[in-house]
């Protein structure tokens, strides 16, 4: 039998591995093998003799007498190759890497082991090898299925969205029909705010293979951005009828029942959204060893309750955190972001906050909770929502700072056009763009007599857009003088009404209940409701939602006859 030669290893562990895979290897229990084989490279993923072993008893696998042939040049590599497609099924990376590597060292210019080490190279976050990969892939194979889609994916995941679209039209091109291709340029398109065009490839996806649970799900994506709110749900359901534990798809689902207003069944559905099986688009839970709340008695015990996504959701479901005092909790921490460290000081309930600035540590608690899974753990429904303002406060020595510092003026109006872009989450960049206005905009609403404005916007590329206003209309800006949440809270106070796209800043006025009007998107947020011009969230909010997709005329025209009536 020509069994390659054991190599040194560095623990007794790997030698035991090692022996074990050779003894079952030896006896043909090639599964046995195996699976000592994959323990081992998860640890070695560069060892040679492990490598090979393993090549040897994959393709021995259901094989009589491949065990005892030598293999060598052409069945060695393809060994080899087919090596590397069972490492990284099972999540071994680096190993994976490996066994590609020795197929190239066999076949230099073998197009699907490039192919497929491009996507390796991109799972351990080597862009820039990955892309050289698979331009060389390319480059002796320009159509390459595999290599396409391939190239695509790395092209959406470096931002590259243009890039991206040309190399799946370009697999298309040669392959009409290619599900994998139509699946991801609907996820592409959405990203792109190309949401119909989204929706017909997603569609196309689903006709060709009606039986993979994510196509459902990336179509109801594509539904749900676009405002078909109930359709999305179709979508939605026949996904989890596919797959009932697919995590991504109960989240997903979640928020267009929110939108509807049907909490009882979109809070347990909401909780799958921190499952790790969604990946890097899901929730994380903080990094404490103690467990996680789920309900149990709090009497004389400690919780920290921890953020998660955006600053707005923090502003908005802080509210919880007095009624984890009244259910007899010790002591509740809250963590947050640095900015928000001083203003969340001021909520009822916060024995201590502390911001998640990389410094100190967090003591022992009895329990955690993720800041947004408090309206499942409290059995929130519509008509229940603790919608008591103000739960956040200015500080008075703040507070009378700004006081001091804003013009005493019949109206004083706050002003916030646009969101943060985030422009390296194409996802989140989307959203945004649907969001968000230029300051420009606004120029009627800040012509209009006996209101003075005071912007509130923030942000490298959306601030300064007041330079390019009319000098007799821009706002006032004191944002350089802003430090946190605190100050901005304190500027709003003193405020008469806050005018602002969906950022948090229409949480901080809702929280301290300030008079709040939100400009919204079509496809709204979920917790806007699908055609509410009021907020059970927010008793000071008021909502102007777009009647048409990218249609802000009609919004703004509303939005001045309101003010106008206001100064009346």
């Amino acid at each position: 039998m020509n069994a390659p030669h054991p190599c040194t290893f560095h623990s007794s562990s790997s030698a035991d591995l090692w022996l074990t895979a050779q003894s079952r290897y030896a006896a043909r229990e090639y599964d046995a093998a195996l699976e000592a084989l994959d323990r081992l490279l998860d640890a070695l993923p560069a060892d040679a003799a492990a490598l090979e072993l393993a090549a040897r008893a994959l393709a021995a696998k259901g094989q009589s007498g491949v065990a005892d042939a030598p293999l060598t040049g052409g069945a060695l590599a393809d060994a080899h190759y087919a090596l590397g497609a069972w490492l990284f099924r099972r999540g071994r990376i680096a190993a994976s890497e490996q066994a590609y590597r020795r197929v190239l060292a066999l076949r230099a210019d073998d197009v699907p082991a490039l192919s497929n080490l491009g996507v390796v190279l991109m799972h351990e976050s080597r862009m820039d090898e990955a892309e050289a990969m698979l331009a060389r892939a390319l480059d002796l194979d320009p159509n390459h299925i595999n290599a396409l889609l391939h190239q695509g994916l790395l092209m959406w995941r470096l931002g590259r969205l243009a890039q991206s679209e040309a190399a799946y039209r370009a697999a298309l091109a040669r392959d009409a029909d290619n599900f994998q291709a139509w699946n991801n340029l609907g996820l592409l398109l959405k990203d792109m705010n190309r949401l119909p065009e989204s929706e017909t490839a997603c569609r196309r996806a689903v006709a060709l293979n009606g039986n993979i649970a994510e196509a459902h799900n990336n179509l109801g994506n594509a539904l749900w951005q676009l405002g078909r709110v109930e359709a999305s749900i179709d979508a939605y359901r026949r996904a989890l009828a596919l797959r009932p534990d697919y995590a991504a798809a109960r989240a997903n689902l979640a928020l267009p029942l929110l939108c509807l207003g049907d909490y009882e069944n979109a809070w347990p559905f909401y909780e799958a959204r921190h499952d790790p099986s969604i990946g890097t688009e899901g929730v994380l839970q903080p990094p404490v060893p103690y467990p996680q709340w789920q309900g149990e008695s709090l009497v004389g015990k400690s919780i920290l309750v921890w953020p998660e996504q955006g600053l707005g959701d923090s502003l908005q479901f802080c509210r919880y955190v007095p009624m984890l005092k009244a259910l007899g909790a010790a002591h509740v921490s809250v963590a947050c972001a640095p900015t928000q460290q001083r203003l969340f000081e001021t909520l009822a309930g916060a024995d201590q906050v502390i911001p998640l600035n990389g410094q100190g540590r967090i003591e022992r608690h009895d329990f955690w909770c993720l800041m947004m899974s408090l309206p499942y753990r409290f059995g929130t429904t519509v008509a229940t929502i603790p919608a008591s303002v103000p739960y956040l406060h200015a500080q008075a020595s703040e507070l009378e700072r700004w006081r001091t510092r804003l013009p005493d003026a019949a109206l004083k109006v706050g002003l916030v056009w646009a969101g943060n872009p985030r422009a390296d989450q194409a996802s989140s960049n989307a959203i945004d763009q649907r969001r968000s206005l230029d300051a420009q905009a606004f120029v009627p609403l800040l012509s209009m007599p006996d209101v003075t404005f005071v912007s509130l916007q923030l942000g490298d590329s959306t601030r300064p857009q007041i330079a390019h206003l009319p000098a007799a209309i821009q706002p006032l800006d004191p944002m350089d003088e802003v430090r946190d949440f605190a100050d901005t809270a304190a500027i709003v106070a003193n405020l008469d009404l806050v005018i602002t796209v969906d950022t948090s800043m229409a949480h901080l006025a809702g929280a301290l209940g300030k008079p709040v009007w939100v400009l919204s998107r079509y496809a709204a947020c979920w917790r806007w409701f699908k055609d509410r011009e009021d907020s059970p969230w927010y008793p000071s909010a008021r909502v102007f939602r777009q009647t048409q997709p990218d249609a802000w005329d009609d919004v703004l025209r509303r939005v001045e006859r309101a003010l106008a009536e206001l100064t009346a």
